[in-house]
């Protein structure tokens, strides 16, 4: 659970005034606002421009809580502190207000946005609302055509080269390294594409242990492996490791693709049964991807 998460799951009226009252609140998870007139739930523009601001900052970077409803100024440090409760009447209409506005305020929708309405009596008090870190940035202000993130405790507009970075990431193929047993003397080795572009020219490194050595041929047992290179080191760590350069290769997202069988001693018997473990390391590239490394375990049972 995130910080803002793990914040709105405490608020009620006893924590924001035990914990939140009197206290400073600048920093990159929480924004308090007062309504602009918190007489009536209509919305004025200093309501929704406040709120567009939330949701394109706070689903941009790591997500975030803003509370309508209390008061904030700055100390003679210039530190924002959080005064006292500035109560809104008509909650549930302008909590009503704020929801038939959130599909329309940002460009794409944010998933996820929650509400939460502290009451200080009938139908008045505060209203908090959650924003998640969106899968999907970046989210523009549809106010002022924006794109925000949240940064120093304030929503500051994004300049052009970070807007183009979170299209990229946003688009990014993300390959996982796969082993699976065929049998008691074979293992597949495959990629799987979870993220949400095409993979393309993938390239695989991985060590062989003792005694495993690649099929030489296709999964088809036909076609001899001209892909496949054994070097003897990579990284500056001494091999055997094998090598697959995939140059026509693309793997579509939520794709699985198989590349080769590698063949390893079969595991004998005994009486007692017996588990043998390998460990593989392994680096995985792509265009476009980020590098991912790691380690997978192969457990064979006899």
């Amino acid at each position: 659970m995130d910080n803002a998460e793990s914040l709105f799951r405490k608020l009620d009226l006893a924590y924001v005034q035990q914990e939140m009252v009197g206290k400073e609140f600048e920093n990159n998870w929480l924004e308090c606002k007062e309504k602009q007139k918190p007489e009536q739930g209509a919305l004025d523009q200093g309501d929704k421009s406040s709120f567009a601001k939330a949701l394109s900052g706070f689903a941009n970077t790591s997500g975030g809580v803003l509370i309508f409803g209390l008061e904030a100024r700055k100390d003679k440090d210039e530190v924002d502190m959080i005064i006292g409760l500035k109560p809104i009447k008509e909650l549930r209409k302008f909590e009503s207000a704020l929801r038939e506005m959130e599909s329309r305020i940002v460009e794409r929708v944010v998933v996820g946005v929650e509400y939460l309405r502290i009451t200080t009596k009938e139908d008045e008090g505060l209203l908090a609302v959650y924003v998640p870190p969106s899968e999907y940035t970046p989210h523009r202000n549809q106010m002022d055509s924006k794109f925000y993130l949240r940064a120093g405790g304030v929503f500051n507009s994004m300049p052009v080269s970070l807007i183009e970075d979170l299209f990229a990431r946003r688009l990014r193929p993300e390959l996982e390294f796969i082993i699976r047993r065929l049998s008691d003397e074979q293992l597949l080795v495959a990629l799987k594409n979870s993220g949400r572009a095409s993979a393309k020219t993938p390239y695989v490194v991985f060590a062989l242990p003792d005694d495993f050595r690649p099929s030489g041929c296709d999964l088809s047992g036909n076609t001899p492996l001209n892909p496949w290179t054994v070097i003897s080191n990579y990284k500056g760590t001494n091999g055997p490791y094998i090598a697959f350069t995939g140059n026509n290769l693309i793997i579509h997202p939520e794709s699985e693709v198989s590349l080769l069988r590698l063949e390893h001693p079969r595991v004998e018997r005994t009486g007692y049964g017996r588990t043998v473990t390998w460990s593989l390391d392994y680096h995985v590239y792509a265009e476009h991807m980020r590098p991912v490394e790691g380690q997978v375990e192969v457990k064979i049972e006899a």
